[in-house]
């Protein structure tokens, strides 16, 4: 019986697949349209195939008429059968069209109910959509309940924050600052979204900004080593810079520090009167301030100097450019109302603030004295020929109107200790002498309150051009006021000019010794010797034993053993600086009008 199963099954198997290969012979690639647009009519060729496959010729020829005969048949038989049931066709007919009818006019009703229902039915979706929200929130309440009081610490720690940096207790600050660090990111680990904290999250950034700028506010006040060191640690701890970037932050905010400082020093400077004061109290910022904020940066940042050395270049150049507008002559800073009026003392003093500084800065390597000391050399030189063309202007007036009556107040007194020269006040006889002495040694006064060394070469120079001018002098008033030969003018001239060349002149050498050294020797035998013979007939023999030194130049050091004033720093002065020279006041040679004054007051 399975074999016979099997046997019928591939019969028809073999013939389902010859059916297949037949129909799309006939139908051709349309078959699978057709399959899918009419169904039936391929099932009813399925079913016709076999019947024409075993068909013999005959009956194939035969088959046209059979099928036509047969759909003859068929149709007589539907017309017997509708003339036979005409009346039911046409109660179907009514019936369907009334069916019809009822149809569209329940589906009119239904579109008019749709139409009512569809505001209710939204409604409804709202109301739904609400109820279950309400549920969720009812929940999410009940849970806000149940911590609520761990809720209520979150909300203000925000507020907390604030009132910590508020009151500076930054260690608090940055406490609280872990812990929101820690609970939020705990939340973004779970990946939630939970608006509470994220609010909080924008609130603690605001705040750690907040801690941030009120930290680096702390670097513009007048604050000492500990507390940059505390308040460079809190920076750090904050993470919101490298550490490069907390480099940049303090040198920042401790120039704005600074800047306060400079703007008072500008205010002093712009005072009428006050030009040395201002010029002291920048010097001393340098010493105070801009050293200990360059000792705190080294200590704070060991590793790197960064940005320190820029810094510190402009603080110094910040000086630099003060000095230059107020102490430079103006001829050499190009500028016309650059320097200030300053006497050698108050330049003396704003030296010495400079020298100090210097010394302090060093030890940060911003050492600048070099570069402010040809500043105040080129003003002391300025100060100084312009004090000596002022003596040869009085010199020149007091010789138009002097009457050559020669004054004997002073005559054959002894010089108290300190003097020179032991005939200086011989130079009292004549008072165009006398007034080109006082003239003379007030220079030297002046030099003595600030004697940089730099000078010896150039004050020199104007001392020997000075008496020269001054000998032209005296050759104009021996031409132009016919002097007769054995008159007393002509022997009180002729004693002048003995006095200026054995006396004057080795005082004006005895003072250039006392101030700089043998170094800086004037040229008195070069300056008598032109006097010869107009003025004078023949040098003294203590004259022409003078020794003469050779004039150092500018860039040779001068050894140690010429001045001693040199050699060691006095008590509360900076070492490793150059000095400035100091001596004993020297007396001021009275006139003959001075002179008579005194020994009438004596009498």
């Amino acid at each position: 019986m399975a074999v016979d199963l099997e046997g019928y099954q591939r019969a028809w198997r073999l013939r389902h697949a010859a059916d297949d290969g037949l129909m799309l012979q006939v139908f051709g690639a349309d078959l699978p349209e057709l399959q899918k647009a009419k169904p039936a009519l391929i099932d009813v060729a399925r079913s016709y195939f076999p019947h024409l496959t075993a068909s013999t010729y005959e009956a194939l020829s035969r088959e046209p008429d059979n099928l036509r005969v047969e759909k003859d048949r068929c149709q007589r038989e539907m017309e017997q059968l509708a003339v036979q049931n005409y009346s039911a066709f046409i109660g179907s007919a009514e019936v369907t069209q009334g069916v019809k009818q009822e149809l569209s006019s329940i589906r009119s009703h239904l579109q008019e109910m749709a139409a009512t229902l569809e505001p209710a039915q939204e409604t409804i979706a709202e109301l739904q959509s609400k109820a279950s929200g309400l549920s969720v929130r009812r929940q999410a309440l009940r849970k806000v309940l149940a911590q609520h009081t761990a809720v209520l610490e979150l909300l203000e720690l925000p507020q907390l924050l604030d009132a910590c940096i508020r009151n500076q207790m930054y260690e608090e600050s940055l406490e609280l600052l872990a812990f929101c660090n820690s609970l939020l990111q705990a939340h973004e680990a779970r990946g939630e979204e939970i608006a509470v904290l994220t609010g909080i999250k924008e609130q603690v950034a605001v705040q750690r900004a907040n801690l941030k700028d009120a930290l680096a506010s702390q670097l513009k006040t007048d604050i000492h080593l500990p507390a940059c060191v505390r308040i460079v640690g809190f920076l750090r701890r904050v993470q919101r810079h490298s550490e490069d970037e907390l480099r940049e932050l303090f040198i920042e905010h401790r120039s704005k520090f600074l800047e306060s400082h400079k703007q008072q020093v500008e205010l002093l400077r712009h005072s009428r009167g006050s030009v040395g004061t201002a010029l002291r109290n920048a010097a001393d910022l340098l010493r105070t301030h801009v050293y200990d904020i360059g000792t705190q940066y080294k200590a704070l940042f060991p590793q790197d100097d960064g940005p320190l050395g820029t810094w510190l270049n402009s603080q110094v150049m910040w000086l630099v450019s003060l000095l230059r507008h107020h102490v430079l002559p103006s001829s050499s800073a190009k500028v016309a109302q650059g320097s200030a009026k300053m006497d050698a003392a108050q330049l003396t003093t704003v030296l010495r603030q400079c020298v100090h500084a210097s010394s302090t800065l060093k030890r940060l390597g911003g050492h600048f004295f070099a570069a402010v000391a040809s500043i105040f050399e080129a003003r002391m030189e300025q100060h100084c020929r312009e004090m000596l063309d002022a003596a040869l202007l009085n010199f020149h007036s007091e010789l138009g109107r002097y009457d050559w009556v020669p004054s004997t107040a002073m005559a054959g007194s002894t010089p108290e200790s300190g003097w020179l020269h032991p005939q200086a006040l011989e130079l009292t006889r004549h008072r165009p002498l006398a007034v080109l002495a006082n003239d003379i040694v007030q220079v030297f006064n002046e030099l003595r309150q600030c004697t940089l060394y730099g000078l010896r070469v150039s004050v020199v120079t104007h001392c020997y051009e000075c008496s020269m001018a001054s000998l032209n002098l005296l050759r104009s008033v021996r031409a132009t006021q016919n002097l007769r030969p054995g008159s007393p003018k002509a022997v009180e001239f002729h004693k002048l000019c003995r006095h200026f060349a054995d006396i004057l002149m080795p005082l004006v050498a005895a003072h250039l010794d006392a101030l700089f050294g043998a170094a800086a020797r004037l040229d008195v035998n070069g300056i008598v010797a032109s006097m010869v013979p107009d003025l004078i007939e023949t040098i003294l023999p203590e004259v022409e034993s003078v020794p003469e030194v050779p004039v150092v130049p500018a860039n040779v050091a001068m050894p140690t053993e010429v001045s001693p004033a040199l050699s060691a720093a006095p008590e509360g002065y900076p070492a490793g600086d150059p000095l400035v020279e100091t001596m004993d006041p020297r007396p001021v040679v009275p006139t003959s009008t001075e002179a008579a004054d005194s020994v009438a007051a004596e009498a």
